[in-house]
């Protein structure tokens, strides 16, 4: 039963944080992508973690024989709910509240298993220490973490590019099965024992009489270390996903570190000494706030992920060693976990929801270092010599963490002044204004996180300049000059930004642009011209808000000319955007010899092998169009243009980036694909 037990643990935590990406992944196309999905997920495990260690907690107070029918039938009724594939009927049509709708896919579709297998670690222990009562149940909780440690990290490596996502949660439900039979055998091999829970509550008869009750403080911290070492983890994985891509990748690699961190701190008391992490935990926090305040020196993508995953790591080795001292006596173990989980779901409830509806930057980021630094102070203060905690090491120790706080706040409550600030479920938009210091031109800037997605010279005479990534010389600007003097032209246009392409449009011509997020358009009308001139010159402005390709399945034959591929979450276009079917909706929009143009400028991901791959796939030419001149207000660019055109190809020979690394990729399908193997290639 020992074996039985360590492996129900191992398989149950494994099927718990295995679905996560699973589930996360199947639904992240239907909601546009965006890091908003990802971080709604967690929330959504997270309290349904604590509802599981709820139903544990009442359970176990329960006799034995009443636990075991009683979890048994919840066991046989989340058998029944298999497999957990979502129903396209759940699919939403793009105007839904994406928190709300998320919640409620989720919780039809994974709810109730996901529930059960919540309960699995502390039932698991309190049966455990009925059984052997003279053993210790806090390693089974160690081995649980082992197995949703194995979980995630097996996800991007071995799970995700062999199977796609209908094949992965067809297998986890199988698996699922496997494990509620092991869950059984412990839960009715428990009920053989004599009804011998006290009237104290006591779970087993050799527990400590003497046990000393927690107070309401210890209580507060069971509660509240969690929930901020949770806040750190969603926080992060905000960061890290919003200037790069929404991927299981970024998603495995914050949260596995966080499971390190538990596994470590709970395994053994040995491993956790305060002031072995709590300075690390000091530095590397102050280090990835200070980073980005180096004149002549930036930090580039690996440099930053690296900084950023191990200040949050140490900082979670901090608030979970701390918690780890916290441990009470076995009889007040489920309150215990119950106070945990409500912590992890109160810091996924403040990233989720009221983060975006109070702050207008990632400001819980900033907020979490400084809390991080001030607490990792504390600690390695704490665990210092007795010696050196006299009163003027106190002092010395005190200036030292206060001056180290005053430079963090100076440094991550210091904004660069922005016309307006705005975020929501889609992440952070901002616009920016500077003035020419030679020229005394105006530049604004339309910022999504901190990638500019569009910029306009607001002098009279200029403002049809288009810059960035839309000036002539590039792929979109070739495409587009060829319909200058085609007054019934379509163009159709995948994401907004400032509108920039717009300064191409001629009197008659048509512009319809797809955007996901109303504020978007909200802020490119406000604080930019190039639609309202579009509009002066006789050009036609449609406006389409929703996700483009739900809008675009419930269209009529559009027959663009031209078609960009311009949406962006993070510095890549959304997966969902990429698919072999995505081309197919595109195709069935645009006229027999249209393009389609796919903007790939990217530092992060090589995405051109996949949209070539897909061209060969659908019967289309790819030309590879890289414009490196990095001229005033105009950026270098890189887009693959797919089309028929014989007259277009033969007169725009492709241009490859000397940089480019050809890489053989899969075929990219809505439930087949893999960022990770497209990662930092180049």
């Amino acid at each position: 039963m020992n074996l039985v037990f360590c492996l129900v643990s191992l398989l149950g935590a494994f099927l718990l944080f295995q679905v996560q990406p699973v589930i996360s992944k199947f639904i992240l196309p239907w909601f546009g992508g965006s890091p908003g999905v990802w971080t709604t997920c967690m929330l959504f495990f997270q309290v349904v973690l604590f509802g599981g260690y709820s139903y544990a907690h009442l359970l176990a107070k329960c006799r034995p024989r009443t636990q075991a029918w009683v979890h048994g039938c919840a066991l046989l009724i989340a058998v029944l709910l298999l497999p957990i594939v979502p129903d396209v009927t759940l699919k939403p049509t793009g105007a839904e509240e994406p928190v709300t709708r998320i919640l409620m896919l989720l919780a039809l579709t994974v709810g109730f298993p996901y529930l059960v297998l919540s309960a699995t670690s502390p039932l698991l222990q309190v049966w455990f220490s009925h059984l052997y009562p003279q053993r210790s149940p806090w390693r089974l909780y160690s081995l649980s973490n082992i197995g949703s440690l194995t979980a995630l990290l097996s996800y991007p490596v071995l799970i995700e590019p062999r199977w796609d996502v209908v094949t992965q949660a067809q297998v986890w439900s199988g698996v699922f099965v496997a494990f509620v039979l092991l869950m059984a055998v412990c839960a009715f091999s428990n009920r053989t024992r004599p009804d011998e829970i006290t009237p104290e509550g006591d779970p087993h008869p050799h527990a400590e009489t003497h046990a000393v009750k927690p107070t309401w403080m210890r209580r507060a911290l069971w509660l509240l270390l969690p929930g901020f070492a949770s806040l750190l983890l969603l926080g992060t994985t905000n960061y890290v996903c919003q200037d790069v891509a929404v991927i299981p990748f970024l998603w495995v690699a914050p949260l596995s570190l966080y499971l390190i961190s538990f596994i470590i701190c709970f395994d053994h008391p040995r491993w956790y000494k305060r002031s072995a992490w709590a300075l690390p935990a000091m530095a590397l926090l102050f280090f990835g706030s200070a980073m980005y305040e180096f004149e002549h020196w930036s930090p580039d993508f690996v440099t930053e992920l690296v900084v950023l995953l191990a200040a949050m790591f140490a900082a979670c080795m901090v608030c979970h060693g701390e918690l780890a001292l916290l441990k009470p006596n076995t009889k007040y173990l489920t309150e215990y976990y119950l106070l945990m989980s409500a912590g992890g779901a109160l810091g996924g409830l403040i990233v989720s929801i009221v983060a975006p509806l109070v702050f207008d930057t990632y400001l819980e980021w900033s907020l979490a270092l400084i809390v991080g630094f001030a607490l990792a102070a504390w600690a390695a203060f704490a665990g210092m010599p007795a010696v050196m905690r006299r009163r003027p090491w106190q002092v010395a120790w005190g200036l030292l963490a206060l001056v180290g706080l005053i430079y963090l706040a100076k440094w991550e409550f210091t904004f660069d002044e922005k016309k307006e600030l705005h975020r929501d479920f889609y992440g952070m938009l901002s616009i920016s204004e500077y003035q020419d210091e030679n020229t005394g031109e105006t530049f604004r800037s339309f910022i999504h996180g901190s990638v500019k997605h569009g910029r306009q010279n607001m002098t009279l005479e200029h403002r049809r300049d288009p810059l960035t990534y839309y000036s002539h010389p590039s792929a979109i600007g070739r495409a587009l000059d060829t319909l200058k003097t085609k007054p019934d032209a379509r163009i159709g246009v995948i994401g907004m930004g400032a509108g920039t392409v717009a300064c191409y449009a001629e009197k008659g011509q048509t512009y319809r642009f797809y955007e996901i997020n109303p504020n978007a358009e909200r802020l490119a009308l406000k604080w930019f011209t190039f639609i309202p001139d579009m509009q002066a010159r006789g050009g036609i402005y449609e406006p389409v808000i929703g996700d483009a390709r739900l809008s675009l399945e419930h269209e009529k034959p559009q027959n663009f000319d031209v078609m960009l591929l311009d949406a962006f979450s993070g510095d890549s276009v959304p997966v969902h955007l990429l698919t072999r079917e995505a081309f197919d909706l595109y195709l069935r929009h645009l006229k027999p010899d249209g393009i389609i143009a796919v903007h790939i400028t990217n530092y992060s991901l090589n995405l051109a092998p996949v949209v070539e791959r897909i061209a060969r796939e659908i019967g289309l030419q790819s030309i590879r169009l890289a414009n490196d001149k990095d001229e005033k207000g105009c950026y270098p660019t890189d887009y693959v243009l797919l089309t028929r055109n014989a007259a277009f190809i033969q007169a725009n020979p492709p241009v490859v980036p000397a940089n480019a690394h050809a890489i053989d990729v899969p075929l990219w399908t809505d439930h087949r694909h893999n960022l990770f193997q497209i990662l930092d290639n180049r």
